[in-house]
């Protein structure tokens, strides 16, 4: 493990942190935002993008779907006459912290994706898990791990099999992923935000056959998937970190409720039934210190603001306490980052009184290594977030 003394005794922190101090100061110095020499365009209405961040896991054998459906926190249907299309889902340590986040895709036996069972001609439950590119070899480690007896294969797929697309806008892209010309392997509608279009596997080499809309580079997919508040993979998600519901896996389709036992279970229940989520990843947009607060959430391709790294706090302007929040990501003038809602916004949990107030300004500010930066920061909610939060406090009217 790389020795972190120096790099943090140069930055003006002391070696000696506790447990907590020292992973916020990991992710400070390894996980740095570098200068924006040139931000991404905006991502055009209709559009379809190479996701080269994103690799594939293969996982075949009879006991497949019930190894998974014990890891992740969606449920898996292990019958084969009872057809699943693929969904988003996460895996969990026994703490309840999200370690990935993932895609899963059904892959039946087929001549599109093939066992190494010895018996060929039976068919056998398969699955394929679209992952964060550069942690798809840990995931595989970590399911390895719980296999045991179970008969199934897993492997990390060559990048030379399979091309992992992003497309949205699109009326010629069925629920499953596949349109009237090209052929897929499999695919699934991203369900994940309103609008966030569909995800499709086709073969190395394949793009999707679609009628309208332009190719766009992986960075402009992300800085959509920002705008819509969207968070994926180890750098919005921090592993091992992050809480599932904080991360909006459930509000994202990811955690069903009501499935037997899986790793990490009984933490994610407890405060889905009994706990508030006081904090949770939203989108924000970032601002100079002399400029008024934006009305409303927009990205900036021309935007010059040296962002901070991972994990940089958020505070109140002209004021010192408590954080606001934490950032986590972004491109230009747009990132993510982990907000108490009801302090950045004026998003309501409980009875009590709130500490949101309009007039609230609040603010980064770090030291790259030139002298302190500083800028200021606002958070906004999704339309989807306000309406998953109607839907939880129907559900616990009717549970009271």
């Amino acid at each position: 493990m790389q020795d972190l003394a120096p790099i943090l005794s140069s930055r003006g922190l002391s070696p000696r942190l506790c447990r907590s101090c020292l992973t916020t100061a990991k992710l400070r110095c390894l996980s740095s935002t570098p200068a924006q020499a040139s931000n991404p365009p905006p991502p055009p209405s209709t559009g379809f993008a190479h996701l080269t961040n994103r690799a594939l896991i293969s996982i075949h054998g009879h006991d497949a779907g019930h190894f998974l459906q014990g890891l992740t926190t969606s449920n898996i249907k292990t019958s084969n006459s009872s057809p699943q299309s693929g969904f988003y889902s996460a895996f969990l340590n026994a703490q309840g912290r999200v370690l990935y986040d993932a895609f899963i895709y059904p892959a039946h036996q087929s001549d599109d994706v093939k066992a190494t069972s010895r018996r060929e001609e039976v068919e056998e439950p398969g699955f394929l898990i679209d992952v964060d590119k550069a942690h798809a070899e840990t995931l595989r480690t970590h399911l390895k791990r719980f296999k045991l007896r179970a008969k199934f294969s897993l492997r990390l797929v060559d990048p030379g099999e399979y091309d992992i697309w992003g497309t949205w806008g699109h009326d010629d892209i069925h629920s499953d992923g596949s349109t009237e010309a090209g052929s897929q392997v499999v695919g699934c509608k991203d369900t994940r935000a309103p609008g966030m279009g569909h995800r499709i596997i086709m073969y190395n080499g394949q793009r999707p056959q679609t009628t309208v809309g332009e190719e766009t580079s992986v960075e402009t997919y992300d800085v959509r998937r920002i705008l819509k508040g969207v968070p994926q993979g180890h750098d919005e998600i921090i592993s091992g970190e992050a809480l599932p519901q904080e991360s909006n896996v459930d509000y994202m389709g990811g955690i069903d409720f009501r499935k037997g036992c899986y790793v990490g279970q009984e933490l994610t229940i407890r405060t889905h039934h009994t706990g508030v989520v006081r904090k949770r990843i939203l989108p924000v947009q970032v601002y100079g210190m002399d400029e008024k607060p934006p009305e409303s959430l927009k990205y900036d391709p021309h935007s010059s603001f040296v962002l901070p790294s991972a994990a940089q706090n958020i505070g109140r302007v002209n004021t010192r306490g408590r954080t606001a929040g934490k950032w986590l990501k972004g491109a230009g003038s747009v990132g993510l980052a982990l907000c108490r809602l009801e302090t950045m916004t004026d998003v309501r949990l409980t009875e009590e009184a709130s500490q949101w107030n309009p007039e609230h300004e609040f603010k980064m500010s770090w030291q790259p290594g030139d002298g302190e930066k500083e800028l200021k920061i606002k958070a906004f909610v999704p339309e989807w977030h306000r309406n998953q939060v109607g839907v939880r406090d129907m559900h616990r009217q009717q549970n009271a």
